[in-house]
C-alpha cells in the first residue's frame, strides 16, 4: 500500500494501480470550528492557514502508522490502525493525540522533516506558535526525550530537507563498536561568514541513537549534536550552489554503509549568467566521516567570530558517539560523560572542515526541487539512475557515467506548470511516485518501448533497457542475456552492426519507395514536411535530389518547405544522426495533381511558368484572381504623405510665436521709433538706474549695442514706486518697458 497525506484527508492506494478508485481507501481527519476560529482569532487565514494539512506519516511498526497534522496552527499527532485504516480511539470512541509541539510544525508552509527508527521519532522543525525556535528532538519510545539547546544558538533559522538513520553499529561485533546514527540536512544563515549580506549555508548535522543527555551538564539535551558544511561549488571560479534543495542518502545496504553516497539537489541565493541554475552534487561517507572526525571551530562570544580550534580537546572526543574507546575508559553512556567534554561540546558543535563537491549535473534556466536515486545492475555493470524533479512538473531522468550526467529522458508529469514537491521510488514494483500540492502520479522506471530500433536503444544509455535482437526490452524481464545489447558507457551502436553514417546521396532515391508518404498537392503550390527528432542529442538531416534543390527551404522547426512541380514526383528524406547512427525518420513522395485547372477551364501549367509563383495550398490561379499590391502600396504612401504634412503643420502652429519673434529681432537694428505718449500724462524723466538726464532730451528706444549705451548719472528726484512696476519685453525690440502704476513709461534699463 500506498499511504498519502493530504489537506484533513489521508489515503491508503493499491500501488499496482493507484488511479483505481475501488481499491483506495481515505480517512478524513478535520480541524474542529472551534479550532479554526482560534486560529483566525491569531491572524491566520481562515480559507488558508486554519486546516489539519499531513506533515508527519510515518510507520511505527507492522500494525500502526504516526501521523501528525498542524490542526490549525495547533499540531497534533496520532496513530493510525492500518488494517482498516481508521484512528485509534479510546473506550469513549474519541481519537487518541498526543500534543504535536516539537514533533510538527505549526505553518504548513514550514519546511520540515522526521524519521521512525526503532520506535522513536527523530523530527526537525519549529517548537514555537512564530516558528523562530528551530529544534531537532527526539520523542516517543522508551528512552529518554531529548532536544538541541535553543540559547546556544547550534541552529540558524534552518530550512529542513531531510533526514536519514543509518546502521553504523554494523556489522556486529566490529572493532570499532560504534552506535548508529541520525542525520539531518538543511540550511541556515551561516554566522561565522563576515559579510554585509546574509550568507546562507547548507549543513548536514547528526546526532548519535543510544545519546541520553547529560547528567549534569546538557541535561536532556544532545551530547552528540555536531553539524559540517555541505559545499557545492564550480570548479573554475568556485561560485556556489549554497541553498540545498533536498538530500537522498543511497545506502547498498545496511552493513555497506561505508559506501553510503549523499546525492543532493542545490541552487544559489545568487545569480550567475541566468537565474533559476540548479546543480546536483554527491558526497561520500568517507567525506563526511573525515569532516566530523576532524578540528571544531570556536565563536567569541564578544565579537561573535569563528575561527578554528587548535588546542588540545577532552577525552573522549567531544560530540563522538559511545565507542569501544570509551568503554574502555569506564563510559559506556552520555551520562558518564565527565562535564569537561560536554562543557566543551556545548560551544563546539561547528566542524572547521568544509565537505566540498563539484556539481555531477548542471542546468541553467531549471529549478530542481526534488530527487531519488536508484542504482540499478545493467548487463555489464552497476550504475546510479537520478530522478529529479522540477519547479514546473517535470521530471529529468540522469545517469552518472564515468563521473558525468546524461540526462537520458524528460517527462512531463503535471498538465499544468506546478512544482514537484516530493518523490517516492518502489524498486521492488519499479515505480516512481510523484506528488504535487494537487495531485499524485506513478510512472514507471523504465520505458523501453519508447525506442523503436537497436540505434536508439543502445543511443539512450538507459541501463534499464537492451536490445533483443527484436525489440528494446526491460532486463528485468530477461532469462538469458548473452544475446541482448547494450553500451551504456559509450553508446557505442557498433553493437547492432549497423553501418555508419554515410554521405549525402549524390542521386534520386528510386521512386516510389513502398513506405513512402505520398503528399500530393496543386502545382506550384508549397506544403511543410514535418520531421520530429526522438533525440534531443541528435541531428536531423534532409535527402532530396539536385533538381529539387530549387524548391526547398528549411523551416525553424527542423521541418522542410516543398514546392510541388508540375508534372515531377519528388522524394524527401529526413535522417536522424547520432554518434554515428543513422535513421530513417521521415520519407515523403511530393507530387502535384495531374488535372488541375483555373476557374476559366484553362489549364493551369499553361498559365503558370515553372518555379514562378507559390499558391498556398486549395487554392488556383487565374489572372482574375492574382493578388497584386499596387493598390495596397498607393493608399500608405497617400497616407505617409497626408501623415508628414499634418505632423509639419502641427509643428509650425505650436512654435508660432517663437517664429514672429525671429522675423522681427532680423528688422530691429533697422528701425528707430518713439513710443507714443497717452495724452496727459507727463513724460518720466527718471532712469531706472537712477541718473540724471537732460531736462531737454527725450530718450529714445533703439535696439543698439551696449557698447553705445551711454552713462548716466545719480539722480534725485523721486524714487520709482516698485510696488506698482512689472517688467514687460517689446516683441518688436526685446528691451524692458516698465509699467508704473496704469501708465507704461519708457526707459532704458
Amino acid at each position: 500500500m500506498l499511504y498519502v497525506g493530504a489537506r484533513e484527508t489521508l489515503f491508503a492506494l493499491n500501488i499496482t494501480d493507484i488511479s483505481r478508485t475501488q481499491l483506495q481507501r481515505n480517512l478524513t481527519w478535520s480541524t474542529p470550528q472551534k479550532k479554526r476560529e482560534e486560529c483566525s482569532f491569531k491572524g491566520k487565514d481562515l480559507q488558508i492557514d486554519c486546516f489539519n494539512y499531513i506533515k508527519i506519516l510515518l510507520r511505527v511498526n507492522s500494525t500502526h502508522l504516526y501521523v501528525c497534522g498542524t490542526y490549525a496552527f495547533s499540531p497534533i499527532c496520532a496513530y493510525i490502525n492500518t488494517s482498516d485504516f481508521s484512528l485509534v480511539r479510546n473506550e469513549m470512541g474519541e481519537i487518541i493525540t498526543e500534543d504535536g509541539r516539537s514533533r510538527c510544525p505549526f505553518n504548513p508552509e514550514y519546511k520540515s522533516t522526521a524519521i521512525m527508527a526503532d520506535g522513536e521519532l527523530y523530527a526537525g522543525t519549529v517548537s514555537n506558535f512564530q516558528g523562530n525556535e528551530p529544534i531537532i528532538y527526539k520523542s516517543l519510545g522508551q528512552g529518554t526525550a531529548l532536544k538541541t539547546e535553543n540559547s546556544l544558538n547550534w541552529l540558524q533559522d534552518p530550512a529542513f530537507v531531510g533526514s536519514a538513520y543509518i546502521q553504523e553499529s554494523l556489522p556486529k561485533g566490529n572493532a570499532v563498536g560504534d552506535d548508529d546514527k541520525i542525520y539531518f540536512f538543511f540550511s541556515e544563515a551561516g554566522k561565522e561568514f563576515d559579510f554585509f549580506d546574509n550568507t546562507i549555508v547548507s549543513r548536514i548535522a547528526r546526532v548519535c541513537k543510544g545519546d541520553k543527555g547529560g547528567e549534569r551538564v546538557l541535561q536532556k539535551k544532545w551530547t552528540t549534536f555536531l553539524k559540517a558544511q555541505l559545499l557545492c561549488s564550480l570548479p573554475d571560479d568556485g561560485f556556489p550552489f549554497n541553498i540545498i534543495q533536498d538530500m537522498f542518502v543511497l545506502t547498498p545496504s545496511k552493513e555497506a554503509w561505508k559506501s553510503t553516497v549523499f546525492y543532493g539537489v542545490f541552487t544559489s541565493q545568487w545569480y550567475k549568467g541566468a537565474s533559476g541554475s540548479s546543480a546536483v552534487c554527491a558526497f561520500t561517507m568517507d567525506q563526511v566521516e573525515e569532516a566530523f572526525n576532524g578540528r571544531y571551530r570556536e565563536v567569541n562570544r564578544e565579537t561573535q567570530q569563528w575561527y578554528t580550534y587548535n588546542h588540545p580537546v577532552p577525552e573522549p572526543r567531544p560530540g563522538a558517539c559511545i565507542t569501544n574507546t570509551a568503554r574502555a575508559q569506564g563510559i559506556s553512556s552520555s551520562l558518564h560523560m565527565p562535564d569537561k567534554v560536554l562543557n566543551f561540546v556545548k560551544d563546539h558543535f561547528l566542524m572547521d572542515s568544509v565537505i566540498r563537491s563539484l556539481p555531477l549535473l548542471l542546468k541553467r534556466n531549471v529549478r530542481y526541487t526534488q530527487l531519488a536515486v536508484h542504482r540499478v545492475q545493467a548487463l555489464h555493470k552497476t550504475y546510479d539512475v537520478l530522478f529529479i524533479g522540477t519547479d514546473d512538473g517535470r521530471i529529468h531522468k540522469a545517469i552518472n557515467v564515468k563521473n558525468k550526467m546524461y540526462i537520458i529522458e524528460e517527462l512531463v508529469i503535471f498538465p499544468e506548470p506546478q512544482s514537484v514537491q516530493h518523490i517516492e521510488l518502489d524498486d521492488e514494483k519499479g515505480l516512481l511516485f510523484v506528488s504535487s500540492y494537487s495531485g499524485l502520479v506513478e510512472i514507471p522506471l523504465a520505458n523501453c518501448s519508447n525506442y523503436q530500433s537497436c540505434g536508439e536503444c543502445v543511443l539512450s544509455r538507459d541501463p534499464y533497457c537492451a536490445w533483443t535482437g527484436k525489440q528494446c526490452s526491460n532486463i528485468k524481464y530477461a532469462l538469458t542475456k548473452s544475446q541482448w545489447q547494450q553500451d551504456v558507457d559509450d553508446a557505442n551502436t557498433a553493437v547492432c552492426k549497423m553501418t555508419m553514417a554515410s554521405p549525402r546521396l549524390a542521386k534520386p532515391t528510386p521512386p516510389r519507395d513502398p513506405s513512402c508518404h505520398v503528399i500530393q498537392i496543386p502545382a506550384n503550390t508549397f506544403t511543410v514536411l514535418p520531421c520530429k527528432l526522438r533525440s534531443n542529442l541528435a541531428e536531423s538531416r534532409w535527402e532530396y535530389s539536385h533538381t529539387a534543390e530549387r524548391f526547398v527551404y528549411p523551416s525553424p522547426d527542423g521541418g522542410l518547405v516543398v514546392v510541388a512541380q508540375v508534372e515531377r514526383e519528388e522524394i524527401y528524406q529526413c535522417w536522424s544522426e547520432e554518434g554515428g547512427y543513422r535513421q530513417l525518420l521521415a520519407n515523403y513522395c511530393v507530387k502535384a495533381d495531374h488535372e488541375s485547372t483555373t476557374l476559366t477551364g484553362r489549364s493551369r501549367t499553361q498559365l503558370v511558368p515553372q518555379g514562378e509563383a507559390i499558391i498556398l495550398p486549395g487554392e488556383t490561379w487565374s489572372p482574375e484572381k492574382t493578388k497584386t499590391y499596387w493598390n495596397e502600396l498607393i493608399v500608405v504612401c497617400a497616407l505617409l504623405v497626408f501623415s508628414l504634412v499634418v505632423l509639419s503643420l502641427f509643428v509650425a502652429y505650436r512654435n508660432r510665436d517663437r517664429m514672429k519673434s525671429m522675423l522681427k529681432e532680423g528688422e530691429c537694428p533697422n528701425m528707430q521709433q518713439k513710443k507714443p505718449r497717452i495724452p496727459g500724462k507727463h513724460t518720466e524723466s527718471l532712469p531706472l538706474n537712477g541718473n540724471n538726464i537732460p531736462p531737454s532730451v527725450t530718450p529714445t528706444h533703439e535696439c543698439s549695442s551696449p557698447e553705445n549705451s551711454k552713462s548716466f548719472s545719480e539722480s534725485e528726484k523721486r524714487p520709482l514706486n516698485l510696488k506698482e512696476s512689472h517688467v514687460e519685453i517689446s516683441p518688436t525690440c526685446p528691451r524692458p518697458r516698465v509699467r508704473l502704476g496704469s501708465e507704461i513709461k519708457d526707459s532704458i534699463v
